[in-house]
């Protein structure tokens, strides 16, 4: 094995925002998943936690610590806001915040529009989870290439799921026939090919038979053939009318009928780079 090939040792956690009903649930069985997956911590959120609620909490982090070995850290603020649960992922080092949906309502206790435009502020990654039980694995995650340069965010956190944990990452390519279009992708996918052949991550290129604008549609439906454990896409940083009638590119990933987790990242003017 090369040294690209091992394990970083970090200090990594994942996040979740716990709130004792049953899409938290749904959610914390998923990042203790990823916790295993990325041999990283636990982080739980409980705002607002009352005396009976925090010994539930107690019972909670000490069942998970004896049964998968895995480090938990509870926070119990008085407080419920998201600047909160931002600046915790920054402080303990959180790669990932997991929550739950079940189409319409999120773990965060919110419709899952009001929890996507609160999301959008995050800098930390969050998986959106179906509301149903997983045997899922991580051996193979799902992403579509398009030509904005700020794919090279999926590209970069692909590779993590690749190099820590031995991941393939499967790239659904779609037709293009614009030159702006295409020229965009095609430098996306050399920058791609160029850090998985270097870093020895296992990837595959898949053609698929729609344009960019129903990519998604069918590099979810890819997914489900493989048992992805998650679909990679970027959060739309402006929306736009078009959007409010017929939702985010994200949002309808979300809701996908082949009950594909999916990873989104919200894009910045500089990468959010996962240090070793």
């Amino acid at each position: 094995m090369t040294d690209t090939q091992q394990k970083p040792k970090k200090n990594w956690n994942i996040l979740v925002p716990f709130f004792f009903d049953d899409l938290s649930n749904f959610a914390l069985q998923e990042a203790i998943s990823l916790c295993k997956a990325f041999e990283a911590g636990l982080v739980l959120f409980c705002p607002k936690a009352n005396d009976e609620k925090r010994l539930k909490l107690a019972e909670i982090t000490a069942h998970i610590q004896q049964n998968h070995s895995i480090s938990v850290q509870s926070f119990a603020p008085e407080e419920n806001t998201f600047q909160l649960l931002f600046a915790l992922a920054s402080k303990t080092e959180s790669i990932l915040i997991v929550i739950a949906h079940n189409r319409s309502e999120t773990s965060l206790s919110l419709s899952l529009s009001a929890s996507l435009r609160k999301m959008r502020k995050s800098r930390t990654p969050f998986l959106m989870v179906p509301a149903t039980i997983h045997t899922k694995s991580f051996d193979n995650i799902v992403y579509s290439m398009s030509y904005q340069k700020q794919e090279k965010e999926k590209i970069l956190w692909a590779s993590y799921f690749g190099r820590i944990c031995g991941s393939k990452v499967h790239v659904s390519l779609p037709k293009v026939s614009d030159q702006l279009f295409k020229s965009g992708i095609m430098g996306n996918i050399q920058a791609m090919k160029k850090l998985y052949e270097n870093a020895e991550i296992k990837h595959e290129i898949v053609p698929v038979a729609a344009t960019i604008y129903k990519a998604d549609r069918l590099a979810l439906k890819y997914s489900s053939t493989i048992a992805a454990g998650a679909y990679l896409i970027l959060t739309t940083l402006r929306p736009d009318i078009f959007d409010f009638f017929s939702g985010t590119a994200e949002k309808n990933a979300i809701c996908n009928e082949f009950n594909i987790p999916v990873l989104c990242i919200n894009p910045h003017d500089d990468l959010y780079v996962l240090c070793n």
